[in-house]
């Protein structure tokens, strides 16, 4: 008798998650694109965040980012992207692409938005963003060369021909293989953004 109950209980909940997976719908919890932009990450899963440093919604949403990454499939690899919607989220990109170029992203990138939203750090031009992180213990001198590389250039240009093809509506929005993507606004809120993330990987890995 114990086991048969063990069973059914199996059984239900193998039900109720599968039909909680099912429940997302295209058009109505994520989006479709027309046409797929091409990945780069081979043969792995590319789920892309489309982000900005200025965005509270982003920065909201950045602890969920840290946490997903922890678990997330092994045939999953995450990219981080700046979106550059019109001239004045350039520079949000840019302060992005110069800590990449530095090798600064994993040790910066959550203070970068700490400074932004919760000490309200200006950032005017290019010497108050090196002065932070000269602050932070970057180099000065290796910090005004990224500003000027040809690297970060091509990958602002990029980013700028890219968020266009991607149809979003706004930050932050996560790309899956290029093929689908979805916001807080489709997913309900922030909280379960990356359940229709996790729904879609899984619909990519069949």
């Amino acid at each position: 008798m114990k086991k048969i109950v063990v069973f059914f209980g199996f059984l239900l909940a193998f039900t109720f998650t599968n039909t909680c997976l099912a429940d997302y719908k295209q058009g109505k919890h994520y989006v479709v694109l027309d046409k797929p932009v091409k990945t780069e990450t081979g043969d792995q899963i590319e789920v892309r965040e489309l982000f900005w440093y200025y965005c509270p919604h982003c920065f909201d949403l950045e602890p969920r980012v840290d946490a997903w990454l922890k678990s997330k499939p092994e045939n999953v690899d995450f990219i981080r992207q700046p979106a550059v919607f019109s001239d004045r989220w350039v520079n949000g990109a840019i302060f992005y692409y110069v800590l990449e170029d530095m090798g600064e992203v994993e040790r910066l990138h959550g203070p970068l938005f700490d400074a932004i939203h919760l000490h309200k750090t200006p950032f005017i031009d290019q010497e108050d963003f090196v002065d932070w992180l000269v602050d932070n213990g970057a180099d000065e001198n290796k910090a005004n060369d990224a500003f000027k590389s040809f690297s970060v250039r091509v990958k602002l240009n990029k980013s700028k021909i890219n968020t266009v093809k991607y149809h979003a509506n706004g930050v932050p929005t996560l790309v899956v293989n290029g093929k689908y993507w979805v916001d807080s606004t489709h997913a309900g809120s922030n909280s379960e953004i990356f359940k229709v993330v996790d729904f879609l990987i899984k619909k990519e890995s069949q």
